[in-house]
């Protein structure tokens, strides 16, 4: 034993640290939600590393929200943002997979990746190759809280040893020390590697690639690297595979070291550290690797950060809502397109019993866009049936009801853009006096324009005729139409066929009024309360209110739209949506707990949706519609019903006489 080797002690190392910002964990939820789902394979990240900028204060691999958008490896310079780390990710599926991974064979699949890389003279050329890095981690994204583990391998066979004297301050007053700090200075400046070699006389630097012509002009190099480590008696964790890169590939015994610091972004002589340390004869087969990093209480194990208290309630609230459906990806509906779910806008007309639930349940499909349309006020007793209305809003007179129900959507998730709309919409056989006709038209002009700027026109209301006017624009405008009514124990939900441009009667799906062989009418006159009031089983609602917004989402999902053919017509019967058969009418009843799906063609007669209707409406649409509002019967006049029904038996024309508000 030498007398250098009589006064060596083991050099110990600073441990690296993480230091994950909230913008990085935004991010892994999202892959974890959207890209990787069920996977747990490995993702490719990156940090960014600075060199200790304040005495005993050690800095940190900082990750944020770009650290998986490929950083550039080779950029370098404290002044550019620090020198990147290279890394690998796994986003596990559970909390228990943290502490049960196999962390010694990730641990060495890392680091024999640096052994590689040694071995090849690939991390000479870039250094930052010796810095990877590993982390595993859980995110519950329902609490928003990450459970996780970084890694920072560095391979070891035995001990490196440093002299007695230990690490030393450089200082300003030594014109080496100056001379070294400068040019330390100066290849930080202009971009280089983190790590690189300093000339005996420490005047100039030179890339780790050079270490081999340094010696053979007989000349001592010395290593410098940027250090993260502020302590002034330790060098940092990088050091170690730097120490078994000379070790490995120039067969160093020593290596003078310099720890190089900043302060105020600039190399400064007292900031850094120097010293000799001894290395071991590199023994491949020995290697082993330790780097995982300590908890908080400085145990082995993962730590866990918790951002649900400290995000902003509103954001928290979007990306909850969205959880169950990006779910619904992982396994059970891969297909799932909620973009365009998102950004669907729908257009309720009516915000009863039906637009309260209809809207409800919109939401929880991530729909965005809501717009609902009423021009009645919250009385008392509609807040136990009408989910969106509470007790507060019958006083004075009650609230506007699509006023109401818009507030509570935004009150319910703020996220979610929402109108309420307070209009009358004309009806046939109710007449329009000539002081009113203005404000009528100015109405109907509204609701083109509304339907107009919607995907998806829901129709709700309470009587027939309150249906007719929107079912003509929709068919006229080729929008898809929900239609849902209820009966005391029933409920009809369908989905109008395109528009009358589109293609023949004959393959076109039905509207609303297809079966009628007799024009809506004013449906309120002489009516007793119990007639006057929607008098439905309280169930039906929610029944069919549901359904409607499940048909509208399975439609979204087709290639053919509002042409998508119901299951009766389909010949190969394939689902022509991921979410399965689109029907063309679904009609139910809860006295039998029953539910059938009819189709119907278009009705080349029918008082809403028909060629001559349209044609009309579009032609000359303020006489028409005043024509239609004095009487209905206008209607059947244009459509020809007038001439098909004076064609049929009077005694057998009674069963046309159908009072089901279906």
């Amino acid at each position: 034993m030498t007398s250098a080797d009589a006064r060596a002690r083991a050099l110990a190392f600073a441990p690296h640290a993480s230091a994950p910002d909230g913008g990085f964990w935004a991010r892994v939820a999202k892959m974890k939600l959207s890209e990787t789902m069920l996977r747990e394979s490995g993702i490719s990240c990156a940090c960014r590393v600075r060199a200790a900028n304040r005495a005993e204060i050690s800095g940190a691999h900082a990750l944020d929200h770009e650290s998986f958008d490929g950083l550039n490896a080779s950029d370098g310079g404290d002044g550019g943002g620090g020198w990147v780390a290279r890394g690998d990710a796994r986003l596990l599926n559970t909390r228990e997979g943290v502490t049960t991974f196999d962390r010694e064979a990730y641990l060495r699949e890392i680091g024999e990746e640096i052994l590689r890389d040694i071995e090849s003279g690939d991390a000479e050329r870039d250094p930052s190759r010796l810095m990877r890095f590993g982390m595993i981690a859980y995110a519950c994204l329902k609490s928003w809280s990450f459970t996780y583990w970084f890694a920072f391998p560095a391979a070891t066979s035995a001990e490196f040893t440093i002299t007695s004297t230990s690490v030393e301050k450089m200082r300003a007053e030594d014109e080496g020390d100056a001379m070294r700090a400068q040019a330390c200075d100066n290849w930080i400046a202009s971009g280089g590697a983190f790590a690189w070699l300093l000339d005996e006389d420490g005047a100039s630097a030179r890339p780790l690639a050079d270490y081999s012509n340094i010696v053979a002009e007989g000349r001592r190099p010395t290593l410098a690297f940027a250090d993260t480590c502020g302590s002034a008696t330790h060098p940092g964790w990088a050091l170690r595979n730097l120490a078994v890169l000379a070790s490995a590939s120039w067969e160093a015994s020593e290596l003078d070291v310099v720890c190089v610091r900043t302060r105020k972004g600039r190399v400064v002589p007292e900031a850094c550290v120097k010293f000799t340390m001894f290395l071991p004869k590199f023994d491949k087969d020995a290697v082993k690797f330790v780097g995982w990093e300590r908890n908080t209480r400085g145990k082995m194990g993962p730590r866990t950060v918790d951002l649900g208290t400290s995000m902003d309630p509103t954001q928290l609230a979007s990306q909850a809502v969205d959880l169950n459906l990006k779910l619904m990806r992982w396994r059970l509906l891969p297909e799932l397109d909620q973009d365009k779910l998102a950004s669907t806008k729908c257009l309720l007309i009516g915000a009863g019993t039906l637009g309260c639930a209809v809207a409800r349940t919109l939401m929880g499909w991530g729909v965005r866009h809501i717009t609902l349309l009423d021009s009645g006020r919250v009385s008392y007793s509609n807040p136990v049936r009408q989910t969106l209305f509470e007790f507060k809003d019958c006083f004075d007179g009650g609230a506007p009801k699509a006023e109401a129900a818009a507030n509570k959507l935004a009150d319910i998730f703020p996220g979610v853009n929402s109108r309420g709309i307070t209009m009358s919409i004309p009806m046939p056989g109710h007449s329009v006096s000539n002081d009113l006709k203005e404000s009528v038209f100015r109405d109907i002009d509204a609701l083109e324009t509304l339907i107009d700027e919607h995907d998806a026109v829901y129709v709700l209301t309470d009587t027939r005729e309150s249906r007719w006017l929107p079912t003509v624009i929709c068919a006229s405008k080729d929008k898809v139409c929900i239609n849902t009514a209820l009966g005391f124990n029933t409920y009809v939900v369908m989905r109008h066929g395109c528009g009358v441009d589109a293609d023949s009667d004959e393959s076109r799906l039905g509207c609303y009024f297809c079966n009628d062989v007799m024009a809506p009418a004013n449906s309120t006159r002489d009516r007793t309360l119990d007639q006057q009031c929607t008098v439905t089983r309280p169930g039906l609602a929610p029944i069919a209110s549901a359904l409607a917004v499940e048909l509208m989402v399975a439609l979204l999902h087709t290639k053919d739209g509002s042409k998508t053919a119901p299951p009766t017509r389909n010949a190969d019967d394939s689902e022509p949506s991921p979410l399965g058969v689109v029907p063309h009418q679904i009609r139910g009843s809860v006295a039998g707990f029953t539910q059938t799906m009819f189709d119907a063609p278009a009705f080349p007669r029918c008082t809403a949706c028909s060629r001559a209707i349209v044609n009309r409406y579009r032609a000359d649409r303020e006489g028409f519609l005043i024509s239609v509002f004095d009487d209905p019967k206008t209607l059947e006049d244009a459509t020809g019903l007038t001439e098909l029904l004076g064609a049929v038996d009077a005694d057998d024309a009674e069963w046309l006489d159908d009072d089901d508000d279906f």
